[in-house]
């Protein structure tokens, strides 16, 4: 009888403690949940200031820059200038890319102008932007440098000198490359004195450009596209080859006589 008159009381404080249990429980939970709610609102309302940034990319087939300007009022516009090779298939072709927008958090919705070759392509994306990463999509980005505003001409790397070579029985090539900015290709040609160099660049951008430097470093033609002259001494003559903005897509022709 003892025995059947505790039974109800014990079920019922246990049953209190359980119930307590599971309400403490439920509080916890919406405690965490709130926690985590704020946390992503906070992650969410985190944007960059307003300024500019500077991204690259840089893999086997693209070389590629960025510069993105973020205004007080969320304003985005910038530029993208790109190269994309395939040296196993001697495909070289270089973009520019602008764009306008707004930025809402990390989420910036674009309009962007794509030219490539003779093609200009309208577009509207959106892209990812946080002060270390830019996320078109596409490809990554990693944060970079902005240099202070200088010339686009004015080139701060020169690739490893490639020398020119005429197929047998001919006296002119033609060389099919690219560059981006603050890039410069050299080209060594090995002439004599007395002899005819003529030189042509063209450009799907209409920006390229070449130097002629003669054997004794003496520059003998700047920023030309055109340019024929007879050789003054033997040796090893150096064809200078930039953009003078942006990346630049040419064909260069050389003609030795």
């Amino acid at each position: 009888m003892i025995n059947n008159l505790f039974l109800p009381s014990v079920t019922i404080l246990t049953i209190l403690c359980l119930t307590s249990y599971g309400e403490n429980s439920n509080i916890a939970n919406a405690s965490n949940l709130t926690v985590v709610a704020k946390a992503s609102k906070d992650k969410a309302n985190t944007k960059l200031a307003p300024g500019t940034y500077c991204y690259s990319a840089k893999t086997k087939t693209l070389d590629a820059t960025a510069k993105i300007n973020i205004s007080a009022g969320n304003k985005v516009n910038g530029t993208v200038q790109a190269t994309i090779q395939n040296r196993a298939e001697s495909y070289h072709t270089s973009y520019n890319q602008t764009l306008t927008g707004e930025l809402a958090a990390d989420k910036a919705k674009l309009k962007i102008v794509t030219k490539i070759e003779n093609d200009t392509q309208n577009t509207q994306e959106i892209w990812t932007i946080t002060e270390s990463k830019l996320n078109t999509g596409r490809e990554t980005f990693t944060k970079a440098n902005c240099t202070s505003a200088t010339s686009d001409k004015e080139a701060t790397a020169t690739r490893k000198p490639v020398r020119v070579k005429f197929a047998s029985g001919t006296n002119s090539t033609t060389i099919k490359q690219s560059v981006i900015r603050g890039e410069l290709d050299t080209y060594l040609l090995g002439a004599k004195q007395g002899q005819q160099m003529n030189l042509k660049i063209t450009s799907l951008e209409n920006n390229a450009v070449f130097d002629v430097i003669a054997p004794d470093s003496k520059t003998i033609k700047q920023e030309a596209t055109t340019w024929s002259g007879k050789l003054s001494a033997n040796g090893d003559y150096q064809i200078v080859v930039g953009g003078t903005r942006g990346n630049t897509t040419y064909e260069l022709t050389v003609e030795i006589k």
